[in-house]
């Protein structure tokens, strides 16, 4: 099998992506702890998200599904490649189109790839309660500061910082 581990990572990101956009959004939730300093804010989060980053999923029905059929679509591929296009009055390159969509459907990963997106969140959010964090809500204001700083960027961390540290808006904005 093909890299599977890192195709289900990218199936993982791609379903977690937000859908409709004219459906009311959820509330951003982020972690916080009271004083918290930027160092230990920066290092608690690498260290859970490695944590759950670093969990097997194996042995569970919802990954051997997902990659059963992943490997169904490798071994389409793989036939299609090597077919002669003798061998059928179809074109090749939309046998191979249909027959990768099919196996994928028959697979259906979406719900089975949430639920181990599930999964590997609680590992994430149980190693933050375990070291003092609590969930909180960001208003539409902080949501909104929030996206004008680019994913990833130090300026965005520390705007998150400044949230998560604020006894405050941990009071008051604590998501249950």
């Amino acid at each position: 099998m093909r890299n599977g581990t890192i195709r289900l990572a990218i199936a993982i990101a791609l379903f977690s992506l937000p859908g409709i956009a004219g459906a009311e959004r959820a509330p951003i939730v982020s972690w916080g702890k009271p004083g918290v300093s930027f160092d230990d804010y920066r290092q608690d989060s690498i260290t859970c998200g490695k944590r759950g980053a670093a969990t097997s999923m194996k042995g569970r029905s919802e990954f051997d599904a997902v990659m059963l059929g992943l490997s169904r679509q490798d071994t389409d591929i793989d036939i299609g490649r090597s077919l002669p296009p003798s061998l059928s009055q179809e074109d090749p390159s939309q046998k191979l189109a249909r027959d990768y969509a099919l196996n994928g459907a028959k697979s259906r990963p979406e719900p089975r790839v949430k639920s181990l997106q599930a999964f590997l969140e609680e590992h994430v959010r149980t190693c933050l309660s375990e070291k003092g964090y609590v969930r909180f809500a960001l208003t539409p204001d902080q949501a909104a500061a929030l996206a004008k700083h680019k994913k990833g960027s130090d300026e965005r961390f520390r705007f998150l910082h400044a949230l998560a540290s604020s006894e405050a808006v941990l009071r008051q904005q604590r998501h249950d």
